[in-house]
């Protein structure tokens, strides 16, 4: 007989030190022998089969559940029968949002192998990083990113546009998927996360953990038992995990419909809301700033579905909040946290009433655990304590791909993930985030490794040593900034550097402030040490 936890209205167990979530418990499937997709689109109803599950937003083109059911079959017997894709073969994506990336998401896991992406703003070196450690036996793009490849592959990448005319013409679709072994345990997808610390790396997602996800959200957002009544709109981008997690795991499994805007702008997005009654939107800080300041603009629009807001991606300013929440008093404010190691949101503010608005980002899921421990002692911290947020339950990692050490470094001998972000949890089980105690730069919700461009600035030959840091920015809430030692009777300025470092990253990685120092501060053993660096009045900026 297992005992019963004493907890308290936050959620935390003074015995073990232990956050629970204060969603109640929530059963997971335990049969082994379950895959992502035929969790999702197994036992669709007949009702669901004729419902959009996707529309794009632009053309009013959808994919309906029986849609995503048959498709999904077919595509996934097409890249076994005829391009050879088996079972723990990497499948790369490389594509802006589309309702046809969800079919190739499904697809891909539906055969035993593993889905992965990458950034399509990514530079052709970048994206050969990225191949070389994930090591695809197939790439997909668009006409768009196509010329990124050239030179970097042995055979030309499938064009999705082609590939799905080719498919849809299909006189004689297979009616049944090829029978393939796939476990709960079995890797589903490498989602590239800037991790804890340091370059880019591979997080192992399980079909288990993004099961574990996609039941999370269904048993939250069905609450008040009208989740399948939502639209959402899909403007984040899809092969982030934010919007993988949202719009495939928790938009499927509710069985809702999202509206896919191929590429972000204020109006594409606007229109969007009127023309499909939209009535929740997935965001990002600076697209809520956007609201804000462009509140004119808004006018032009008939926004009455919306319901809710919800951002994440960093944390978002009290003034905007407040100023948000001023202007569109219909509309609910709320923010959630969640890492690409989480396999998406392992918080949300749903059915919280306190207001129209959370400064915290929401409660615990089901399924999930979190401590608070002190940043000095490690030792776990009761309600309202401040330390380093740690997480542990069914939607976190299995580690990083091909990187012992960086597994356990952020993950401990009890299984606990290390988030590196300092936080406390108040007496309801509302989660604040405080600031990160991790060195990465959030730029527009992007993550930006400062050991990646400080490797590029020490490739100048005019550098003797470099750092990077943050700096505050209102729009992006945080930019990248130089400090850089040049060598002696250079003449290197700040805009030469900028156009160096701009050369060789994606856009949102750019150097935006330059300083020129005469020394990094640094430990005995090499250590940058950040929180020394001071920038003097006379800076040079680049937005």
């Amino acid at each position: 007989m297992e005992a019963v936890l004493s907890v308290d209205e936050s959620g935390f167990c003074s015995s073990s030190g232990i956050y629970y979530s204060k969603w109640g418990s929530l059963h997971l499937p335990e049969t082994p022998s379950l895959s992502l997709p035929s969790f999702l689109l197994s036992q669709l109803s007949p009702q669901h089969l004729q419902k959009p599950a996707f529309i794009d937003s632009t053309t009013g083109k959808s994919i309906t559940y029986g849609d995503l059911q048959s498709l999904s079959i077919t595509i996934a017997n097409t890249l076994h029968s005829s391009c050879g894709v088996k079972k723990g073969d990497v499948v790369l994506v490389v594509s802006s949002n589309s309702i046809h990336f969800p079919l190739l998401v499904l697809s891909i896991m539906s055969i035993g192998a593993i889905f992965t992406t990458a950034n399509p703003l990514y530079t052709t070196q970048e994206l050969q990083t990225q191949i070389q450690n994930s090591n695809p036996v197939l790439v997909f793009t668009t006409h768009e990113f196509q010329s990124k490849f050239d030179g970097i592959l042995t055979s030309p990448p499938i064009l999705v546009e082609e590939f799905m005319k080719n498919l849809l013409h299909n006189p004689n679709p297979p009616s049944k998927l090829v029978e393939f072994s796939i476990n709960q345990g079995d890797t589903a997808a490498l989602m590239y996360s800037s991790g804890t610390t340091g370059k880019s790396k591979a997080v192992v997602c399980s079909h288990r953990n993004l099961v574990a996800m996609s039941r999370s959200l269904e048993h939250v957002w069905n609450t008040e038992g009208d989740g399948c009544n939502d639209v959402y709109m899909c403007v984040v981008p899809l092969f982030h995990m934010f919007g993988l997690s949202m719009m495939i795991c928790g938009v499927l499994a509710v069985r809702s419909t999202a509206v896919i805007v191929r590429k972000y702008s204020m109006d594409e997005m606007l229109i969007g809301i009127e023309r499909y009654n939209v009535t929740r939107l997935p965001a990002v800080p600076p697209m809520v700033v956007q609201m804000v300041r462009q509140q004119d603009r808004m006018k032009h629009y008939k926004l009455g579905s919306l319901k809710e807001v919800i951002s994440s991606g960093a944390p978002l300013g009290k003034d905007h909040i407040e100023g948000f929440c001023e202007l569109y008093p219909q509309v609910r404010l709320s923010q959630c946290y969640g890492l690409t190691e989480t396999n998406g949101p392992i918080t949300l503010c749903d059915g919280i009433n306190t207001g129209k608005f959370h400064v915290s980002v929401g409660r615990l899921i089901p399924t999930m655990e979190a401590k608070i421990v002190d940043v000095k002692t490690s030792k776990p911290l009761p309600p309202l304590g401040c330390g380093e947020l740690c997480l542990r339950g069914s939607p976190v990692m299995q580690g990083y791909f091909q990187n012992h050490e960086a597994t356990s470094f952020a993950i401990d001998k009890d299984g606990w993930l290390h988030t590196g972000d300092l936080c406390y949890i108040d007496e309801f089980g509302l989660i604040h985030i405080v600031e990160r105690i991790k060195e990465l730069i959030k730029y527009k919700a992007y993550q930006v490794a400062p050991a990646e461009l400080e490797e590029i600035l020490s490739t100048h030959p005019e550098i003797n040593d470099a750092a990077i840091t943050s700096y505050p920015d209102e729009e992006a809430g945080e930019i990248p900034m130089a400090y850089v030692v040049r060598k002696a009777r250079s003449q290197l300025k700040e805009e030469d550097i900028m156009v160096f470092v701009a050369n060789k990253v994606a856009p949102y990685k750019k150097v935006r402030k330059v300083v020129f120092v005469d020394s990094i501060p640094r430990t005995p053993s090499g250590k940058i040490l950040r929180r020394q660096l001071k920038a003097p009045k006379k800076t040079s900026s680049n937005l």
